[in-house]
């Protein structure tokens, strides 16, 4: 058995999830329990490899790489507690003309360092008990672990020890690598075959000034388990875009159209197994007319301000709950492609993914994330069933996309927000689909919820897009059950 020993010194960790969401301003509950990849990445770190190594011949961590992964022994999520992500200002080591006070010549930049955790219990172990591995390997291992001073981020001080016996008994609760996820389980990167080779081009880009970021690596996950975890729902997965020039707002679905085309073509050209396999979560299949089983396309107005003029700024892929980390990691690689947005009707646009700039405000993950207990409509929510739209059929339509039972309702024939779009039949319903009634709604919670929140029957398209907002005397026109 091989067991490595994880003390946190400040009893606090702060490390951000594997999708790098702390910099798009995105809600990040950070990674807990640390990924196996972080750790390895800690001893890849320790003494680099190949001809960088000082004390070690870099041939343990080859080991390690190939290896199953680990059982981790760490608190259960309930005994974690988290700060929010607070964006915050350091001085760039850069002289320059203008200055900040207390530093001449200097200038601030802009931070999102993450969220911290604070876990009940500040140590974990990372336990392999079928590796069985010599004694010079170990000694190897056990230089490596004393030359770790940190895990996650530089501010988060560790003490690593490498161990052959089992974690202890009363040890807080064991995460099991698990082959499919269910209720409670969390997805975490793990080491895999070719993870040495993919570290070392980044390091070797990242000093010749280069940016890079853990998201752009390639990845393997599995998921965990927690053996006494009370389940949690999965979250979805949400990878949001750019766009260098915006698009008219009355084009949201021809937008989302040609951003599903795209999204398929490069994902059969850049992920699939094989020409053509397509996994049916982006696909539709089987979709019965209730639920949120599918991706869904989103356009990313101007909107919610006195100067809206609601063009599309961005746009999002919003993948559900429980969709495998592989079939993310693929659509995040396709749209890593994706260089040119072209819609039916011949207008086009550059596209990149969001880098967390914060500007448009319009294509930044915050906009539309909340939490809120308040969403208005910025498209028309396309009604699921004819007749009189009341709470009991809101409530519904919430059910439907995995959102809880809303208190209170209001609907009218025009957006609730400034910069909200009007839209044509043409422009709501794709074409040979039944047409429907359409509204706008602002809808209310008892507690607030995170987004993105889309509602109605043409949600995987964009419709019915909600932006969070203050109380409903607050919006533009107060039409309660209209």
């Amino acid at each position: 058995m091989l067991t490595i020993i994880v003390e946190l010194l400040a009893g606090t960790i702060r490390s951000t999830s594997a999708d790098d969401l702390a910099i798009t301003g995105e809600l990040d509950t950070g990674e807990w329990p640390p990924s196996p990849a972080r750790l390895f990445a800690a001893f890849v770190a320790a003494d680099g490899t190949g001809e960088r190594c000082r004390l070690t011949s870099g041939e343990e961590l080859k080991l390690l790489e190939r290896a199953d992964p680990p059982v981790i022994v760490a608190d259960p999520l309930s005994d974690v507690c988290r700060t929010p992500l607070e964006n915050r200002f350091v001085v760039v080591n850069k002289r320059q003309e203008s200055t900040t006070q207390e530093y001449p010549a200097r200038q601030v930049a802009e931070v999102r360092l993450g969220s911290r955790l604070s876990p009940r219990t500040p140590r974990l172990w990372f336990a392999w008990p079928d590796l069985d591995l010599d004694a010079s390997t170990v000694d190897a291992l056990r230089v490596r672990a004393a030359r770790i001073s940190y895990l996650g981020c530089a501010d988060s001080p560790v003490r690593v020890s490498v161990s052959d016996e089992a974690p202890p008994d009363d040890a807080p609760t064991t995460w099991l690598p698990t082959e499919e996820g269910g209720p409670g389980c969390i997805s975490l990167p793990v080491a895999f075959p070719g993870l040495l080779e993919a570290l070392d081009a980044a390091f070797e880009r990242f000093t010749s000034g280069e940016v890079v970021r853990r998201a752009w690596l390639p990845s393997l996950r599995r998921w965990y388990t927690p053996g006494t975890e009370a389940a949690m729902p999965p979250r979805p997965e949400v990878i949001w875009l750019r766009f260098d020039r915006p698009l008219p707002g009355r084009s949201a679905l021809a937008a989302t159209e040609a951003l599903r085309s795209a999204t398929l073509e490069l994902y059969d050209r850049w992920a699939a197994t094989s020409p053509g396999d397509l996994p049916p979560v982006l696909l539709g299949h089987g979709y019965s007319g209730a639920g949120f089983q599918h991706v869904h396309w989103l356009a990313l107005p101007d909107v919610g301000h006195r100067f809206a003029n609601g063009r599309l700024y961005g746009a999002a892929v919003w993948l559900p709950p429980g969709t495998p980390a592989d079939i993310v990691v693929g659509v995040r690689r396709a749209l890593g492609h994706l260089s040119e947005l072209v819609t039916a009707g011949g207008r086009s646009t550059p596209v990149r993914l969001y880098d967390g700039a914060a500007r448009p405000v319009a294509a930044t993950p915050g906009r539309w994330v909340g939490p809120s207990r308040l969403w208005a409509t910025v498209f028309p929510v396309v009604h699921e069933r004819w007749g009189r739209v009341d709470l009991a059929q809101v409530a519904t339509w919430c059910r439907h996309a995995g959102l809880p039972e809303p208190v209170d309702f209001a609907s009218a024939d025009v957006p609730f927000v400034e910069g909200g779009a009007v839209l044509r039949p043409d422009e709501v319903h794709r074409q040979g689909r039944e047409r429907r009634p359409y509204s706008h709604l602002v809808v209310e919670f008892s507690e607030p919820i995170t987004g993105p929140v889309m509602l109605g029957r043409g949600r995987q398209f964009g419709m019915g897009l909600a932006l969070p907002v203050g109380r409903i005397s607050e919006t533009k026109s107060d039409r309660r059950h209209e």
